[in-house]
């Protein structure tokens, strides 16, 4: 019986999304329009992702403006949200504050694709397409790892901040499974 009820939950707890990006907002006010798929799907983790990308942007980015991100994870038969922590998972962020992370070591990825690492230099009227270079998915320690398997939706509002105004959304969902150890079949490895 036991095996039964923890068989129901793991076959609950993950299943298989197919991707999905939509815009959720479609605002005549929007600031980017936003277009992508990750080539290897579903996603593994750890492991690489390439993700061909197209964002096209609308209007001036420098804002100010807060970008509102709710991850909720599928747990039995509905999506809960994961709390803010550490600054991952469901958390309100200063979309320009994010990008200047990139400041001084933006990612090989984003400078083969002339993609901006900073507000700064992103142009309006302006479509800027990444490549679908890797980018690596590092591991979690162990605790956290449960976490980070299953199906995901991820909605990002963007809000401008001197109207209250939501002028874009958009909703991403997709599924994130383990990575399989690599087995050696040479049979001298006995």
């Amino acid at each position: 019986m036991i095996l039964l009820i923890l068989g129901l939950f793991v076959v609950s707890c993950h299943g298989y999304t197919p991707f999905r990006l939509t815009d959720c907002k479609n605002s005549t006010r929007r600031v980017v329009t936003l277009d992508g798929a990750p080539q290897e799907y579903p996603i593994t983790f750890p492991g690489h992702v390439s993700v061909p990308a197209t964002v096209t942007v609308h209007r001036p980015v420098e804002g100010p403006y807060t970008l509102d991100v709710t991850v909720e994870k599928f747990f039995f038969f509905d999506y809960f949200a994961l709390p803010c922590f550490s600054n991952v998972g469901s958390c309100t962020y200063d979309p320009c504050a994010l990008l200047n992370w990139f400041r001084n070591a933006c990612p090989w990825q984003l400078r083969e694709s002339d993609f901006p690492c900073t507000c700064q230099t992103v142009t309006q009227n302006t479509t800027y397409r990444l490549q679908p270079h890797p980018f690596y998915i590092p591991g979690l320690n162990s605790a956290w790892q449960w976490i980070a398997y299953g199906d995901f939706r991820v909605t990002g509002r963007l809000i401008e901040d001197a109207t209250g105004e939501e002028v874009n959304c958009y909703s991403l969902e997709f599924t994130v499974q383990a990575a399989l150890p690599e087995l050696s079949w040479d049979i001298w490895d006995w």
